[in-house]
């Protein structure tokens, strides 16, 4: 029940034990794995190229079945759960100051100066004499 001030009457609800980051993680990889299920069976029921029946009429249909499953169930979670990661608003760097320490030295730029090599003699082309 709310108060008059709009505050929550009773005890707050406090953050579940453990590490706020690895289940978010852990979160998004599982709905990202239901994703590329769901995405899977809907390859599946589409049956480009025939692939449905292909897989279905071979002696190595359940390994088929499985291999579609869990790489697709794979792959999907890992993408969900890493651009989740990426995504995030909460930024801990406090990026306003400047870094701090070392100090502010010109570096010197290499300079490519031509040099006449000692003893070199001019290589004459057959023909040229």
């Amino acid at each position: 029940m709310l108060t008059a001030g709009g505050l929550p009457n009773g005890p707050m609800p406090e953050e579940p034990p453990g590490n706020p980051i690895a289940r978010m993680i852990v979160t998004h990889w599982i709905l990202g794995s239901v994703l590329g299920i769901v995405c899977a069976c809907a390859l599946l029921l589409v049956n480009p190229l025939g692939m449905r029946t292909l897989l279905m009429r071979s002696d190595a249909m359940f390994a088929g079945l499985a291999m579609l499953f869990i790489g697709f169930g794979t792959t999907f979670g890992a993408l969900v759960s890493a651009t989740a990661v990426m995504m995030q608003k909460k930024d801990d760097d406090n990026d306003k100051k400047p870094p701090r320490g070392g100090r502010l030295v010109p570096v010197a730029a290499p300079v490519l100066v031509p040099v006449r090599a000692k003893g070199a003699t001019r290589m004459r082309h057959p023909g040229m004499y």
